[in-house]
Formats: C-alpha cells, structure tokens, sequence
C-alpha cells in the first residue's frame, strides 16, 4: 500500500513535465499516479493502518490536493475500503500537495517576462521549465543582457564589461551558460558566431588581445625583432618580416625558456597562441613546424588541430622512444578518446598507447641533455 510520503515522491517526479504542458497551453489532468494496491496477504489490521494515513491528507478531508476513489474489499471476513485510484483533479490539486506553488509561479512569472521581451521567439522556452525555474530570480537581468545583443548588431567595440547594460560588472562573466542559451535560440542567425564556443567570440565582442611570445634562438636573427625575446599580438606576429628555416612551438614556460640555440631558428610559447592558430601567419607556412606538447591526449589534440593550419607541421619528442626513456616519470591521467583524423601512423599508436594505460608524461620531464642530443639530429 502506497504511504503519503512515497505518493508526495511520485508526484514530484511529474512536476516540469506538467509545467511544460500548461505553458503550452495543455491539460494533464487528470493525473493518475500509479500505487501499489495489491492487498495480498495483509492483515485487516494492518491494511487498517495504511489507509489511515492515506486517507487524512487526500483532497477529501483536506480539501485540496489528490483525489482517492475507494472501492470495498472483504478482508478477514469484514467489509474494507480499499484504494481503486489516486489521482489530481487539476493544477491547483497537485501543486497544493507537492509544495511546488512558489516554484511553478516562478516559472509562470519567468515565462511571461521573456514573451513580454520576445514574443515571437519565446516558443522554445515553454520546453524548459527547469531552466526558467533555475534562473528565474535574475530573469529581469538576463533579459536586459539579451535584449542588448538584440538592438545592436555586431561586431561590438567594447570589452564585455563595457557594454552599457544595467546590470553588475561581473552579471554576464558570471552567467555565461544561461545568457548563451537565451542568446542562442533568440537572437538571428547571423549575430552569432557559431563556430566560436567562447562567450565574446560567439557573439562578436571585443576580446583583449592575445599575446605570443617568441624567442629568437639564432643570434643572426635578432636583427629583425631587435629582441631575443618579446610578445607580439597574434596579428603583429603575422606582419614579421622574416622567414626562419625552423620554428617550434612549445607547450610549457620552462621548456620553452630553456630550448637550444638553433640556427635559423625561433621559439614560440604555445600557451596564448594555441588559443588563437587558425590566425594565418605567413612565415610559419613557409618553415619547417614541430610542436613540443606534453605527451598527453590533449598534446596529440592540439597537434591534430595546428595540422588543420599548417599541414606540414611534426610532432617533437612526443615519439614511444622518448616515453620509454623518461616512463619513469610519467603519472595516471584519464582521458576520453576523440577522432584524430590528421596523425601519422605512430602518433595515432602513441595516442591509443596513452588512452588505454591511462598515463602522461609532461614534457618538463625530458632532460635538457636529451633535446639537445635529438636537436643534433634534425636534419640541416
């Protein structure tokens, strides 16, 4: 027999698919929840007991909430009502029992505010009466955000925090996911960026520059940067007059401070580039390309989309001879495997090899006696 707490359970299971409907304009009621009425082997006394319960907080002695229809059952040789149904009349009869009042006015309430704003693409949110519960305390603020990216077309000059919308400094860095959801299903097409996953990309704001920094590691090309080392902007580095024989990106600081002196050669610190490689930058089409990551999955990523760039770019140091020696330093990292059409043969083995046994090795880990010997045998 089903007790008022495992009834109240139950019926809180239905509570967005029946918010989800009203919005929509049906009607699901009346709701039956199933229960368990089978009466085997239950003692008159006990049977007694149950039903107490259940009959006290139904709609007929409370006035609100679910409906029982009994139906008589001799037990133990005495007359017995027993359940035959339970059910909900209607709205106001599930949401009195469940508790949920306040929660499906805020849902009501958050739903009218985005038709107000929106009232030819608000369709989508009717399917979502989780989300407008969720967010519905700082619906008012979602929407000034929203209804901004409505009014002005892209691109936008202003850094995100200033946009001149009426809300704190910090609303839209902290409510990234909700604002890209509403943006995504209301704003056209085409003022959103959808190949940009990335808040500001995604809807054409202005983003703070992205710095590379680039070490000179022959000293006959200092002459051209002046430096041995600088930062540049992505598409000031794309405006170097130069062409070295030999460029390396490298994953990690340290490594990257500490690589050989080569000749005809430069460095670039792969953190900040990698975030911004599609950006084309002549010099590095015309050279000899090796990527120095950490042999890892997310290395054979990264290397897998600088290819899609720069198709003549080679892995470096992140070979099976390489792990063997240092495997002694490697550690447990899990990963989830991905399709990497653009590796060779043996990259694609290394990155199985890593996947499967769960392990990585960070490139600081390789000896600095080790680079410069398999530096000495790339070819002049």
């Amino acid at each position: 027999m089903i007790t008022p707490q495992e009834l109240f359970d139950k019926s809180g299971k239905h509570f967005f698919k029946i918010a989800a409907a009203v919005l929509k304009g049906e009607n699901p009621f009346p709701l039956v929840i199933p229960s368990d009425k089978k009466i085997k082997e239950t003692g008159f006394n006990d049977l007694h007991s149950a039903i107490v319960p259940l009959y006290n907080q139904s709609k007929e002695v409370k006035g609100k909430g679910y409906t029982v229809t009994w139906k008589m059952k001799k037990i133990q040789g005495s007359q017995q009502k027993i359940p035959a149904k339970i059910y909900y009349e209607n709205l106001e009869d599930y949401l009195f029992f469940t508790k949920r009042e306040k929660d499906f006015s805020k849902i009501k309430k958050a739903y009218e505010l985005i038709a107000d704003f929106f009232p030819l693409n608000a369709g989508w949110v009717k399917e979502e009466p989780a989300f407008l519960l969720t967010y519905a305390d700082i619906m008012p603020d979602l929407l000034k955000v929203v209804r901004y990216f409505w009014d002005y077309d892209p691109p936008h000059s202003l850094y995100l925090r200033e946009l001149p919308i009426q809300v704190h400094t910090k609303f839209i860095e902290d409510n990234n996911k909700p604002l890209k959801k509403m943006l995504d299903k209301i704003l056209p097409a085409e003022k959103i960026n959808v190949k940009e996953n990335d808040f500001s990309g995604r809807y054409n704001i202005k983003r703070p520059n992205i710095y590379t920094q680039v070490r000179v590691l022959d000293d006959l090309l200092k002459s051209t940067l002046g430096f041995n080392e600088l930062a540049l902007t992505i598409d000031d580095a794309a405006l170097l007059s130069w062409q070295p024989e030999k460029v390396f990106i490298i994953e990690n600081g340290a490594c990257f401070r500490s690589f050989p002196k080569i000749k005809n050669s430069v460095a670039i610190f792969g953190e900040g580039f990698k975030s911004r490689i599609s950006k084309h930058i002549p010099w590095l089409a015309d050279c000899e390309l090796y990527c120095w990551f950490d042999l890892d999955a997310a290395g054979f990523e990264m290397l897998n989309m600088i290819r899609q760039y720069y198709s003549q770019a080679r892995s470096f140091l992140m070979d099976e001879n390489t792990y063997s020696e240092f495997s002694a330093f490697s550690v447990h990292s899990e990963y989830r495997q991905i399709s990497l059409p653009l590796l060779n043969s043996e990259e694609a083995d290394m990155y199985h090899f890593l996947i499967q046994n769960n392990t990585r090795l960070e490139q600081e880990r390789i000896t600095h006696l080790h680079v410069q010997n398999i530096i000495n045998r790339l070819p002049v």
